[in-house]
């Protein structure tokens, strides 16, 4: 058989020793290297707009400063009591009769 070409350590070892030569035309020594371009300049930002005086006086408290502290809510008492706890167990027995009509649907339809 034919002697075969020892394989290279590494992807490295392919490389030859030297760079090689330029592919385009040679450069020209006398040449001065291009200046980089930059981006233009962003203009300045428009001034901000300056506080004004304003142009009605202030505004002035014309009653007393304090008044007496609001009274607290008292807990219902006697009819109002009652109107509340009969409102409330209409409502309770709307809501029960409600959801009792569609669970009587959801049976019927299975």
């Amino acid at each position: 058989m034919a002697d075969k070409a020892p394989k290279p350590k590494s992807v490295l070892g392919t490389l030859p020793a030297s760079r090689p030569e330029r592919l385009g035309a040679p450069r020209d020594p006398d040449a001065k290297p291009r200046a980089v371009k930059r981006a233009p300049k962003t203009p300045k930002p428009a001034p901000k707009p300056r506080a004004v005086s304003p142009g009605a006086p202030p505004l002035t408290r014309t009653g007393p400063a304090e008044g007496p502290p609001p009274k607290p809510l008292a807990p219902p008492r006697g009819t109002e009591l009652v109107t509340t706890a009969i409102r409330a167990t209409g409502e309770l027995a709307q809501i029960g009769f409600t959801l009792g009509g569609q669970a009587v649907k959801r049976a019927l339809r299975r």
